[in-house]
């Protein structure tokens, strides 16, 4: 069996290919998905942002019809560096990195970066590695 095909590339793209999105601060790196990943159950993506200091919505409140999870990571050491505004649901938190959100399927969330360096990533476990088909 050759086993080459798990090895994904890694591709820049803009996360206005995605539905409720537009392209976003920094720039995004798409690991696995439909294209690269198609018999897959996992999308994600890594966000890199540096020196954030105009605070932007890039993608509309949304829900998914799966969990999903968000880790961010300030650009220090210990992890610290970043700060994000996280709304899930109708409540809004202001945290500092490092920071893990778990968004169980159904609830309406959003993000945005404050301030500060580091990066974000995106896990979404979905049929064929497709974020627009699991999004709401």
């Amino acid at each position: 069996m050759d086993y080459s095909k798990y090895i994904l590339k890694v591709e820049s793209r803009s996360a206005s290919e995605l539905v409720k999105h537009k392209e976003g601060p920094g720039k995004r790196y798409v690991f696995s998905n439909q294209n690269n990943n198609p018999e897959g159950r996992v999308y994600t993506i890594v966000r890199v942002v540096e020196n954030v200091n105009n605070p932007e919505q890039h993608f509309e409140d949304h829900a998914h019809d799966v969990d999903s999870l968000w880790l961010f990571e300030g650009d220090k050491p210990d992890l610290t560096g970043l700060k994000i505004e996280v709304k899930l649901g109708d409540q809004k938190f202001v945290l500092d990195t490092p920071a893990s959100i778990y968004i169980p399927a159904g609830l309406n969330h959003n993000y945005r970066f404050i301030s500060g360096s580091g990066r974000y990533t995106n896990i979404v476990l979905t049929e064929g590695g497709n974020y627009n088909k699991a999004t709401k």
